[in-house]
């Protein structure tokens, strides 16, 4: 069994990280899955609004991408994920005197920005500014610990919220955004870019990806439409989980408790991937994901309301999905490589983000007007088109691959 990578010299670091994913991820896009129920009775707000702050958060995304994606490799991730901490306090911190929807859905720009600046693909660009070669693995690891967001914030949240009421939560979740998150992202190394030495070989620059130039804007959109279309169901289908669950009939407790097996569930999924990486190439293990994941919106379609069924569903579902976001970390680092990693990812953020907008929202809405079953036949449709997309690319790539063609070019890297 391949050894887990060590960390001699960033470990704390990478450590810290992970507990600041936990922390933004569940304090801004898992917390509404608990306390929309609060934001009805106090403010009258309905499910599509209450999720509709997460759209405006992707949305928001998706327009500042290219241009932090740009920043990040001129300047390195030290500078915006620190901004985004500050940003993502106050947005937090203001959300919590909303007074109704239009109060409500404006606080959540305030809080896109901030994630924009900290989360979504900038841990990701600091990863692989700082560990190089090792990124796909330290991910993968670091990853492990980042999807029990979910299970750690939901529970945080619901108790909080009933012991202090939803509004004290919030201001909680703010002041752990300065006094935890600004603190561990201050440790982070300044970077700059570097172009090579002349005559420096491109081989041990590691920059230059499996996929030559000529082949890029075929595998970038097979690539954007894997992953968006499987982020629909991604980002979409777990923000109702709950819900949807108690629509067939489960009461609230069993539901609840069939819910928090997404994390260990994504977990046990990302370790298999951590020690079979090496083995396993990456779209490959992605394919597997993409084939798992509308197999188990089926099994679930089938016998709604039944535990044993939902527990699979759910164990099942959330594997693919963890697997799936180690891919979308890494992918594009494998097939067009570390020179202007975040400039790609920026570029794949924009079509991937705009469809993962409309799932908060789409989602709400087909659970309340179409209910639990077609929701679940829609999500497998929708992720099949996903795994189409995979599929064409793994064949084209087999196809480069053993044509041997290449057409490489030295590009900076970054120096800390």
């Amino acid at each position: 069994m391949p050894a887990l990578p060590r960390f001699p010299e960033h470990w704390l670091l990478l450590c810290g990280l992970v507990l600041t994913r936990i922390i933004g991820w569940g304090s801004t896009y898992y917390a509404p899955s608990v306390l929309a129920s609060y934001l009805a009775r106090d403010l009258g707000l309905s499910g599509e609004v209450v999720f509709g702050g997460i759209t405006i958060l992707l949305i928001v995304g998706a327009t500042a991408a290219p241009a932090i994606g740009r920043h990040l490799d001129s300047h390195g991730t030290r500078r915006s994920m620190c901004f985004g901490a500050v940003v993502c306090a106050l947005g937090l911190a203001l959300l919590s005197f909303a007074q109704g929807p239009i109060s409500y859905l404006a606080t959540w720009f305030v809080i896109g920005i901030g994630h924009a600046l900290m989360l979504a693909n900038v841990g990701n660009v600091t990863v692989a500014q700082l560990m190089g070669e090792r990124t796909r693995r330290v991910i993968g690891v670091m990853m492990l610990a980042t999807g029990l967001a979910s299970s750690v914030f939901w529970p945080l949240t619901a108790t909080l919220s009933a012991a202090y009421g939803w509004r004290q939560t919030l201001l909680i979740f703010a002041a752990i955004q300065i006094l935890v998150v600004l603190p561990i992202h201050l440790m982070i190394p300044s970077c700059r870019a570097k172009l090579p030495a002349p005559g420096q070989p491109v081989s041990t620059i590691a920059e230059e990806g499996r996929v030559p130039p000529v082949h890029r804007r075929t595998t970038f959109w097979l690539l954007a439409t894997a992953f968006s279309a499987s982020g629909v169901v991604s980002w979409g289908l777990p923000l109702h989980l709950i819900g949807l669950m108690q629509g067939s009939g489960m009461s609230q407790a069993t539901t609840v408790a069939i819910a928090t097996l997404n994390g260990p569930a994504t977990l046990i999924a990302r370790l298999v991937d951590v020690l079979a990486g090496e083995k396993l190439p990456v779209e490959r293990v992605a394919l597997a994901g993409l084939l798992l994941g509308p197999l188990a919106c089926l099994l679930m379609a089938a016998a709604p309301g039944w535990a044993p069924v939902a527990i699979a569903f759910s164990c099942i579902f959330s594997a693919a999905m963890g697997v799936i976001s180690v891919a979308r970390a890494t992918l594009p680092l494998s097939l067009f490589g570390r020179r202007a990693f975040a400039t790609m990812l920026g570029k794949l953020t924009v079509p991937q983000n705009l469809a993962f907008a409309t799932a908060p929202l789409l989602f709400a809405v087909l659970i309340e007007r179409f209910g639990a079953t077609i929701t679940l036949l829609l999500s497998a449709a929708i992720q099949a088109i996903a795994f189409i997309a995979m599929l064409v690319l793994v064949r084209r790539l087999v196809a480069i691959e053993s044509s041997g063609s290449s057409d490489r070019i030295p590009y900076p890297t970054l120096n800390h």
